[in-house]
């Protein structure tokens, strides 16, 4: 039986929104552009919040800080790119580190994972600089060769692989393509992997392809010590159907700590007030991996609580990809926030029925933010990278660090909408469903 609210119009609107992405035996996505949207930071004129951040010297940074291989004090493309708004460096930074490096995962198989999302994403910087740490030997690096790297690309179809790394490559595949694992990948995935092993192999794709979005979009050029490109001779293929399914309703695949099972360390965590008030099923879930959960909450508190954006803002863009991702958990908890955040009925409406127009032409005149702002989304969800038109509009109505602010919003709720949609996370009780 389908899930109550989910009408035959919903259904094929669902439809749609995942044949957005590459069937199996589609052509490349087009080649990105080369000049840098914005501009990476002058060392030579960096403020003193700028240099702090690509110095490594913040205190968010300082807590999250793991060795990757890289000298902070250099500072990469991305990283000078992202120290034009340091807030959400100092908050981003910690979480990618933990991704990068910090993982309850092996060198090898965080690289499998890291790699094909790259790939997934066409992100000529993800691939060059995570290639280049996937070169380094064992125990720091996985080891990769040229080879390794061109059979990852070639996905987990390719000979070769051990059984279970082709399992990992199709978690990257599933969640790029569907933002959800299948039963059959899952139950692969978790006869190898506890609960933290799972919850971080989800988490690394999530982030990459969250990160790959904004230096796609910003065409950040691969650092001048990672030389290794994409390789363009391996087509683009992925033998994922397009996929509705969705855990609401069913058993949650990972079960949220109840009280009684709580730690102290978990009790300070979620209670962090001590308020004594119920906590929501997806921060109990999340508190299975402490050491995952509090690098992401960086991500989080800054999206929803130090961003430049207005809440109106914000909320928009959450449920557009909570939407497009059929995160229904997304939608009940963010359709009331928007709500309070002056969103209207007639605006949710809206968000819904808004069509994916990655592949239409801004039609001159219209510099309606909304309209840019869904367009973006659906974008991003698409081409993981936002078109000239679409950035041209944006960038005349929003500023340096508002841009970032809307491509990390975009980009962390997918990545969200992608856990909570794997592990199963349920509705709390009388949440909002999705609209009919």
């Amino acid at each position: 039986m389908a899930p109550r609210g989910r009408t035959a119009r919903a259904t094929l609107i669902a439809a749609a929104v995942v044949l957005l992405h590459a069937a199996p035996g589609a052509a490349q996505p087009p080649a990105r552009g080369t000049a840098p949207r914005i501009a990476p930071v002058d060392l030579a004129t960096a403020t003193e919040d700028q240099r702090a951040i690509l110095s490594g010297s913040t205190p968010a940074r300082r807590a999250g800080d793991v060795d990757d291989g890289d000298d902070p004090g250099t500072g990469t493309n991305e990283l000078r790119t992202y120290a034009h708004h340091p807030v959400l460096a100092a908050n981003l930074v910690p979480f990618a580190r933990y991704i990068a490096a910090g993982s309850t995962l092996t060198p090898r198989h965080r690289a499998l994972l890291i790699i094909r999302t790259a790939w997934l994403c066409r992100s000529a910087y993800a691939w060059a600089h995570h290639a280049k740490a996937a070169r380094r030997p064992a125990p720091a690096g996985a080891g990769l060769d040229s080879d390794d790297l061109a059979r990852i690309a070639r996905g987990p179809g390719a000979a070769g692989w051990q059984p279970f790394e082709a399992t990992l490559l199709r978690v990257a595949d599933e969640l790029h393509v569907n933002a959800f694992v299948s039963d059959p990948t899952w139950q692969a995935l978790t006869r190898e992997y506890d609960t933290q092993r799972a919850i971080d192999a989800v988490f690394t794709v999530a982030e990459i392809t969250m990160t790959a979005g904004t230096v796609n979009t910003l065409r950040i050029a691969p650092d001048d010590d990672a030389p290794d490109r994409l390789p363009v001779a391996i087509p683009y293929q992925l033998d994922v159907r397009p996929a509705t399914d969705r855990l609401i309703g069913k058993s949650a695949r990972i079960t949220p700590l109840e009280p009684a099972e709580w730690t102290p360390e978990v009790r300070a965590w979620l209670d962090r007030a001590n308020t004594g008030r119920p906590i929501a099923g997806i921060y109990r879930t999340y508190a299975r991996h402490l050491a995952m959960d509090k690098p992401r909450t960086l991500v989080s508190e800054h999206i929803r609580q130090t961003s430049t954006l207005s809440g109106r803002i914000r909320e928009l863009l959450i449920l557009r990809i909570g939407w497009l991702c059929r995160s229904e958990y997304e939608w009940a908890a963010h359709a009331p926030a928007g709500r309070r955040a002056g969103l209207t009925g007639a605006d949710l409406a809206r968000i819904v029925a808004a069509p994916a127009t990655a592949d239409r032409a801004t039609p001159d005149g219209d510099t309606d933010a909304d309209t840019q702002l869904l367009r973006a989304v659906d974008e991003l969800h698409r081409d993981d990278a936002i078109g000239d038109a679409t950035w041209t509009a944006l960038a005349m109505q929003f500023d340096t660090r508002q841009l970032l602010d809307i491509l990390t919003t975009i980009g962390g709720y997918r990545m969200v909408s992608m856990a909570l949609n794997t592990f199963g996370v349920q509705l709390e009780p009388g949440a909002e469903r999705f609209p009919d």
